[in-house]
């Protein structure tokens, strides 16, 4: 691309497989000379979607990216249509080849790739697992003997680094994402795929009488608190605030058991909202995440993975 400092002799058509083609990004990046942030900034000015959690997380693994990410990307960095086109044509060809490669040897998933359970390991040995199956049947009987009905599911939810999935469709996350609302983009909670969703890293952490702060940890914006917004256009939707040390109502969720493994995080501002996916599109990819007034629904759970 002759206007992004030297980034017109990279072609990424040279790319032989998902590591080579990333690399190819990582070098369009640094000949652009531009920021996460800025690359953002201008793919929005394009009407595209182009967050930089995602794309901080794309430019570190060996696999592809999502087409839509690839084409904002290339294009933020000032190339043509044309040359955005040889990139997804270049993409287009390693996904293909990808997906004929013998099932029986998968590449290894990066370390940090995230899965719907990645932290429960399985037992070796049929003894064990035999063990702890009536293990948890003894348990069971025990509390409905003693209080004469069966016990919550689940206490307490993970403490630390989490991941939180929707109950209808969890193989995905919240994490960020940028979204046009009054008349401008906003950073808010939204749901992605979880192999996408970090960073920011997600933390619950204890803001006292039983509830959360759900912080987030980015290596480029530093550490934000999700707080719940009021304001014409934006009531009910999350944003990440610096500010994380009050603690103050909208920045608060009591994080309730809602059935097996499930929890609802309804809202401390003394309004009986829970935490749901807006417009009840639980599959959808972006979908925004907001307060809503509570109804027990599938739609108001979610799933916590901790690490």
């Amino acid at each position: 691309m002759g206007n992004s400092g030297g980034a017109g002799d990279l072609r990424p058509g040279a790319a032989g497989d998902a590591a080579a083609f990333v690399g190819l990004m990582q070098q369009l990046k640094e000949h652009s000379g531009l920021t996460y942030r800025q690359l953002e900034r201008r793919a929005a000015e394009r009407g595209a979607v182009l967050a930089r959690s995602t794309l901080a997380d794309a430019l570190r693994r060996n696999a592809l990216p999502r087409a839509e990410t690839v084409e904002a990307f290339v294009r933020a960095c000032g190339g043509t249509e044309a040359e955005a086109g040889e990139w997804l044509a270049a993409r287009r060809r390693i996904a293909a080849g990808t997906r004929t490669a013998p099932a029986q040897t998968p590449a290894p998933a990066p370390d940090h790739a995230p899965s719907q359970r990645p932290y429960r390991k399985r037992p070796k040995r049929i003894t064990l697992i035999v063990a702890a199956a009536l293990a948890a049947v003894l348990a069971a009987v025990g509390v409905r003997l003693l209080v004469g009905k069966e016990a919550p599911a689940v206490a307490s939810p993970p403490a630390g680094e989490v991941r939180i999935h929707p109950l209808r469709a969890p193989a995905l996350c919240l994490t960020d994402g940028r979204v046009l609302r009054a008349h401008r983009y906003r950073t808010v909670a939204v749901q992605r795929p979880c192999t996408e969703a970090v960073p920011p890293h997600t933390r619950l952490k204890a803001a006292g009488a039983g509830y959360y702060r759900i912080q987030w940890d980015h290596p480029d914006e530093g550490t934000g608190c999700l707080v719940l917004l009021h304001e014409p256009a934006l009531d009910g939707l999350l944003e990440p605030h610096d500010d994380c040390s009050t603690a103050g109502p909208a920045q608060r969720f009591r994080i309730e058991p809602a059935g097996k493994a499930a929890y609802r995080f309804r809202t401390g501002d003394g309004v009986d909202r829970c935490l749901a996916v807006e417009g009840g599109r639980a599959a959808a990819d972006g979908a925004v995440a907001r307060a809503e007034p509570c109804t027990g629904a599938d739609g108001e759970k979610f799933l916590i993975d901790g690490k």
